[in-house]
């Protein structure tokens, strides 16, 4: 059971709603809801279990309330861990990043899919796939502590979702589906009909569209067929008019404005794609920005679509190798923004400043070591058709 403990009023929270998933080994991941929270406040998380006891050793603050103020977060994707022996080649010492990004303090953290790696005895079941995530949280101390630290928001990619490179046509993506939100607490949309893995949150003056670009996903070669699908499009037009946010972040697994069409991208469906930018681009829906992982390299994209400016953040890997661009073919990328690109493991930090009308947001990619590789600020009024 978490409690939670309010600094300032000496007061205890116990959760409203407790829901759970378990597996016939007799493990459970638990989610909790807590209601009444005041804003601007910390609240340390209290352990208690079966009356062992309880300990503080993580907190949180709510937000401020507010609607402008600075802040930042942390973004990454590909993170492949083997538990057992295979944990001295993959990952080996790599799980040092994770040490790194929990230094930097940052408000949350945005996982831009392939969390985790399921191989073939994980995905041919419900119980491998349970299986590794718990395994993984209980071998990797600097990777639990790292997601104990702060709020965690996260969409999957193929690897944490089933086989390689599937979609729809996985039979066990319900089951995937069950495990990857017993284990990460999103706020998914309530109701049959949003069935997948997509979700919306705010935090401040900046709104995070998280999509799913795999269980509605058709077979890749049909050109004019579905990536995230028609109730998901749907939903995030709907969501995106609705937003008054400074900036609209939309995650997505797969990169979206690089037509190299080395691995997998946004590319491979040029007609749904088209839809959303163009749907983009004719309202004018201002400060949109996409954040993507997948390639195992960081770059940042920019391409003009009928005069809107849309941007790209690529952020990859965390702890997988890094990808031989060149030796691969993978490198060229006609739309990338200028010496913006990095090919060795990393993370990215995004942060905001300035005052209302005029906001700022600068992208970082971060070293496996914790020090900056590269650095762009973009204004708000950058990102909009004139």
């Amino acid at each position: 059971m978490l409690i939670l403990g309010d600094t300032a009023e000496k007061k205890v929270y116990y959760p409203t709603n407790v829901n759970y998933i378990t597996n016939n080994k007799g493990d459970i991941a638990l989610t909790m809801d807590f209601t009444g929270l005041k804003p601007d406040r910390v609240y340390n998380i209290l352990v208690s279990i079966d009356g062992w006891g309880a300990n503080a050793r993580y907190y949180f603050r709510t937000q401020a309330d507010t609607t402008v103020k600075d802040f930042n977060f942390l973004l990454g994707s590909c993170a492949l861990m083997l538990p057992g022996v295979g944990r001295t080649v993959f990952p080996g010492a790599a799980t040092w990043i994770f040490h790194r990004m929990k230094q930097k303090q940052s408000d949350f953290m945005v996982w831009l899919g392939d969390g985790v790696y399921y191989l073939g005895k994980n995905y041919k079941s419900y119980e491998g796939m349970f299986d590794l995530n718990i395994r993984l949280r209980k071998s990797f101390r600097k990777y639990r502590t790292f997601l104990a630290s702060q709020p965690h928001y996260a969409i999957w990619d193929d690897h944490d979702y089933g086989p390689n490179d599937c979609g729809k046509e996985y039979s066990l993506k319900d089951s995937s589906l069950k495990v990857f939100k017993g284990m990460w607490p999103n706020t998914y949309p309530e109701g049959v009909q949003f069935n997948g893995n997509y979700f919306n949150f705010r935090y401040y003056d900046a709104e995070f569209f998280m999509t799913d670009d795999r269980y509605h996903r058709d077979v890749s070669g049909d050109t004019a067929g579905a990536f995230l699908g028609e109730t998901q499009m749907i939903w995030l037009k709907s969501k995106l008019m609705m937003s008054d946010a400074s900036f609209k972040f939309i995650a997505i697994g797969s990169q979206v404005l690089n037509d190299n069409n080395f691995g997998e991208s946004y590319s491979e469906y040029p007609v749904e794609r088209a839809e959303l930018l163009d749907f983009i681009s004719k309202n004018n829906i201002k400060g949109v920005i996409f954040l993507t992982g997948d390639k195992h390299y960081s770059e940042l994209s920019k391409r003009e679509w009928n005069g809107y400016p849309f941007y790209d953040f690529t952020c990859s890997p965390l702890t997988t190798p890094p990808l031989p661009r060149r030796l691969l073919g993978a490198y060229h990328n006609g739309n990338r923004v200028k010496h913006f690109d990095y090919g060795r493991r990393n993370f990215g930090r995004i942060s905001f400043s300035g005052n209302t009308g005029n906001r700022n947001i600068k992208i970082e990619i971060i070293g496996r070591g914790g020090y900056k590789k590269r650095e762009i600020t973009l204004n708000q009024n950058e990102l909009m058709k004139k």
